[in-house]
């Protein structure tokens, strides 16, 4: 709380007193408006292959297989049947019934369209499951940080966002 105008200050004092009052008012507002957008936003929580969190490794294992059988099953290929292969990564969030909210290639395989290919893979494959009990409590958003290698053996690999 801030103190009440001092009746005996000088005028000027008085004017300088009160908009430094209105100046603390607003940086005051525009705090809590901050704190309040922070709070709406969603809890994000990152993953990896090198996750050690029981919950979230299992989870991940889980969602890999599942990619890694759709992708090896609708191998990605041109409209002339010719295969795409490559690697990329990309950024997979899930929400807590396990339902891809969005796919995000961070880095490109340089062809738009294994990129965009591989992004429908992932999301195709899920749902990946709801969240468990100590999931929910930490994130109400998954984001898997995984590459893609899309292999001359006709197969998808999934491994750690890192190059290797």
């Amino acid at each position: 709380q801030l103190p009440p105008p001092q009746p005996h200050k000088t005028q000027t004092a008085q004017d300088a007193a009160d908009q430094k009052r209105r100046q603390l008012l607003k940086l005051l507002a525009e705090i809590e408006e901050r704190i309040n957008q922070d709070n709406a936003r969603p809890r994000k929580h990152y993953i990896s292959p090198a996750t050690k969190q029981a919950a979230y490794a299992l989870y991940y294992d889980a969602l890999r297989r599942k990619i890694e059988a759709r992708g090896t099953r609708y191998f990605p290929a041109t409209s002339s049947g010719e295969k795409l292969y490559g690697e990329l990564t990309m950024i997979i969030t899930v929400n807590t019934d396990g339902r891809v909210l969005t796919t995000e290639v961070v880095q490109s395989s340089g062809l738009a369209d294994l990129d965009r290919r591989a992004q429908a893979i992932a999301t195709a494959a899920g749902p990946f499951g709801d969240f468990t009990e100590e999931m929910r409590k930490q994130a109400d958003q998954l984001a898997v940080v995984s590459r893609f290698i899309f292999s001359r053996d006709n197969t998808l690999q999934t491994k750690g966002g890192e190059a290797q």
